[in-house]
């Protein structure tokens, strides 16, 4: 059964969705301890430390003068237990696992209270372990906000097993057989006999209960991941070597009928000293985390991206599950339907929409604080990404803008340096030539008729060129009749045959300037170069397309690797001419299959 955590409202303007089976956190969690809300927090705390001291010292009793080594252990341990509850009770959602560790280390002094006469031994026969059943809830609640089914079923069978089978002990025996003949003792039906069967089948299970309990430890170790295992890992180890200690100490105490065995008491306190120091641990651990931040902003600035972003969110929450993607407002909604059992955090650049969304592992919900300053981070990088993104594609613009500004007036004055040589140059030529052939025909000399026929045909070939020239900076064909007329004509002057399908109608002039210079750059290489038997040239036009495919039967293997051979520079010098107007080239050369030239031009 799932439950889904409606939206909530975080630092940032970010907003966190998550789905968890059988999850019990609520949108805010347990509240935290009173102590912490308190107008002078330290010196609550002060004060219930010195409590638990008075109460520590005060139950041990006669044991500062017998065992003082042990009773001093006892306190510290106690007093460390309290420290640690009181400071874990500062997380939002551990007030249970705080309170567990507070009664684990009240309740450890108490196990001694037998040192004085009267009732407390037998109490400590019956109650002496109840500081481990809360040892043991703390342990496996801890960072979780709720005990699972199984951990509070076995919790209830150790609880119900350990009390009643210590009552059945107290019960069928006499303060003299538990060594404690000057106090009081609840014998209701004295059978030395049965009491020792029951102690050793009592602490017998008790031991077993110890280790199901390693078990259960090191089971919720191997299914933790990410960020839990960090700041788990200390603490398992911790209560599985208390575990340990704790089962020794049962057995010297079920063997040890006649004595008290302060030694193995001792041993067993020095090794439940790692338990507070260890959730001392992960506490700190979750506040250093913090600071991976740093390292995340460093990670995120260097890389600037969104890919880079993501990899240091991967790295600094330690969820290698983790996506971060780009969206928009009309894509959320979908995005959450998608991962119904995943955390989902709208990353906002200020107050505007959502610029990126984090998809994460729902255990991250217990590390708000961390998760909320690493996106924080990542909204400024990606905010910066952006930033830098619209400037260069503002630069971008910029100098497309001025590409095709340079492309215009390069085709202006091509224009212009034509209809100068046509109606200049050329026509000043033609009439020399006119002149020239009127004066060979009027002359009666033989040899100045020779000298004005050499001279004319001099100008004619001077004319030929002229105009080769003239067409070959931009020809007035393409520009009274379009492409079309343009690449049949250049068809025509070639010595292979070459088909050209251009569909009717005009395009833009600086299009058909730039296909018609680089038709007639392919076909020259084909001409060269290709061997080829024939060429095809065909021009498509869509709404914002226009494509031009040239292709021949000759040898292929060609490319556009500059420096290597004329033809290689030429298909280069066609690719930085459809380039600049934003377009694109395609060159297939298979070896022994000819060659294909596909040319693509945005058109308006």
């Amino acid at each position: 059964m799932s439950a889904i955590i409606p939206s909530l409202p975080l630092p940032g303007n970010r907003t966190w969705r998550v789905s968890r089976a059988g999850g019990r956190e609520g949108t805010q969690g347990p509240a935290r301890l009173a102590i912490w809300r308190a107008r002078r927090p330290s010196l609550a705390v002060a004060g219930i430390l010195t409590a638990v001291a008075a109460f520590s010292a005060l139950v041990q009793g006669p044991m500062w003068r017998t065992s003082p080594a042990l009773a001093t252990v006892n306190l510290t341990v106690s007093l460390l237990f309290a420290f640690t509850g009181l400071m874990l009770g500062k997380e939002p959602g551990q007030r249970v696992t705080a309170w567990a560790l507070i009664l684990a280390g009240l309740f450890r002094s108490v196990d001694f209270i037998d040192a004085w006469h009267g009732p407390w031994p037998a109490y400590t026969l019956v109650f002496g372990g109840v500081d481990r059943l809360f040892g043991a809830w703390a342990l496996l609640r801890y960072p979780d906000t709720s005990l699972s089914t199984l951990y509070r079923r076995y919790l209830i069978t150790f609880a119900v097993w350990m009390l009643a089978g210590r009552t059945l002990i107290a019960v069928t025996s006499t303060a003299q057989w538990n060594a404690a003949p000057a106090s009081w003792w609840p014998t209701l039906m004295p059978d030395q006999p049965l009491s020792n069967v029951l102690n050793y089948v009592v602490h017998g299970g008790e031991g077993l209960g110890g280790l199901a309990l390693m078990g259960l430890l090191l089971i919720r170790l191997l299914q933790t991941r990410g960020l839990d295992r960090i700041v788990i890992t200390p603490i398992i180890v911790a209560g599985i070597a208390a575990v340990i200690a704790a089962i020794a100490s049962a057995a010297m105490m079920t063997l040890s009928l006649s004595g008290t065995p302060n030694g193995a008491y001792l041993t067993e306190s020095v090794v439940d000293f790692a338990i507070p120091v260890a959730f001392l641990v992960a506490v700190l651990q979750r506040l250093l985390l913090i600071r991976d931040v740093t390292e995340l902003t460093a990670q995120a600035a260097a890389g600037g991206d969104i890919s880079a972003v993501r990899h240091a969110l991967r790295s600094v929450l330690h969820d290698p599950t983790l996506d971060l993607l780009e969206t928009s407002d009309a894509s959320l909604p979908a995005l959450s339907s998608r991962s119904p059992e995943r955390l989902v955090s709208y990353i906002r650049a200020g107050q505007g929409a959502p610029v990126a969304v984090v998809v994460a592992d729902p255990v991250l919900v217990r590390y708000r604080e961390l998760f909320d300053a690493a996106t924080a981070a990542s909204g400024l990088a990606l905010q910066n990404a952006q930033l830098q993104a619209r400037a260069a594609q503002e630069r971008l613009e910029q100098v497309k803008a001025s590409q095709v500004r340079i492309m215009e007036a390069e085709l202006a004055e091509r224009r212009r340096l034509e209809r100068d040589l046509h109606d200049g140059v050329q026509q000043h030529l033609l009439g020399i030539t006119a002149g020239l052939t009127t004066a060979m025909v009027q002359t009666d000399d033989p040899a100045a008729a020779v000298a004005f026929s050499q001279a004319s045909e001099g100008l004619r070939a001077v004319l030929a060129e002229l105009r080769d020239l003239a067409h070959g900076i931009h020809p007035a064909l393409l520009s009274h009749s379009g492409l079309g007329a343009a690449l049949e004509e250049i068809a025509d002057r070639l010595p292979l045959p070459v088909s050209v399908h251009v569909p009717p109608g005009r395009l833009d002039a600086a299009v058909e300037a730039t296909l018609y210079f680089v038709a007639c750059e392919a076909l020259a290489n084909v001409v060269k170069h290709a061997n080829a038997r024939g060429a095809l040239v065909t021009v498509r036009s869509g709404e914002s397309l226009v494509e031009m495919v040239i292709e021949d039967d000759g040898g292929g293997g060609v490319t556009a690797d500059a420096g290597r051979g004329q033809a290689s520079r030429g298909l280069a010098n066609m690719a930085d001419r459809v380039h600049a107007v934003d377009g694109q080239v395609v060159i297939d050369s298979p070896p022994g299959q000819g060659t294909r030239v596909v040319v693509r031009v945005p058109c308006a």
